[in-house]
């Protein structure tokens, strides 16, 4: 799954465990509800129980690599979500040692803007005319009023990876960070016809693990993008 050698050729991404949003957003568009009723900031949402478990379960799973193939720095998304799946990973692959940590707002979610507090049906019932543009332009350029389109993710990204090459060569990096950014990811990296170029969801579980080829010559020893594990087969 690995290239032999100790460039950043490989990249490590994951997604944050499970986010107190992440239930509530759930509960809300199987209930029919139009707005999601929480009072926390996006970027302030933190992990639940389950989320903090699946971030004790990252961390083992990265102290279990081996040596050459666990990641020598952490770039992660400033969101508190993810914030707190990296210092959960820290505790418990890297206790004892230390690890290269830096916050990168370019791994954070898509922002939604005036959307973001809304389930789809609210977007429909409430801003109709948002819902329309949605249909009509595709999601991968819609940008609501505040927010980024996923062509907009993608393009910050994009400049992220072009940094990893650039200041981080000889590294094994690690990203914490969001759904989004892991379809981005693979956009750019794996599938470029896949969930972003065809406006699907793109689901991406919370605390899977990727790994992805950063260049031509690791593709051949690792595919578009592989899975490592995940602790929901834990």
């Amino acid at each position: 799954m690995y290239p032999s050698d100790t460039t950043a050729a490989t990249l490590l991404a994951c997604r944050h465990g499970q986010s107190l949003g992440n239930v509530v957003r759930a509960d809300a568009e199987a209930s029919g509800r139009e707005d999601l009723g929480i009072a926390l900031a996006d970027d302030d949402l933190p992990l639940t129980e389950l989320g903090h478990e699946q971030a004790a379960w990252l961390g083992r799973l990265i102290l279990a690599l081996p040596a050459a193939h666990r990641p020598t720095r952490i770039l992660c998304s400033p969101f508190r979500r993810a914030l707190e799946t990296a210092e959960g990973i820290i505790r418990h692959a890297y206790e004892g040692s230390r690890i290269a940590f830096t916050v990168d707002a370019r791994l954070k979610p898509k922002a939604f803007g005036v959307i973001g507090h809304l389930t789809r049906k609210g977007v429909a019932v409430r801003h109709p005319e948002l819902a329309a543009q949605r249909e009509r332009v595709g999601r991968f350029h819609f940008r609501p009023p505040g927010g980024e389109s996923r062509c907009d993710v993608v393009l910050r990204v994009q400049r992220a990876l072009e940094d990893i090459r650039l200041r981080h060569a000889g590294e094994r990096v690690l990203l914490v960070t969001h759904q989004i950014v892991i379809n981005a990811i693979d956009h750019l990296l794996g599938t470029p016809d896949g969930a972003l170029a065809n406006d699907d969801d793109g689901w991406v579980p919370n605390a899977r693990l990727y790994a992805f080829a950063l260049d031509r010559a690791a593709a051949e020893a690792v595919p578009a993008h592989s899975v490592v594990e995940t602790a929901e087969a834990a």
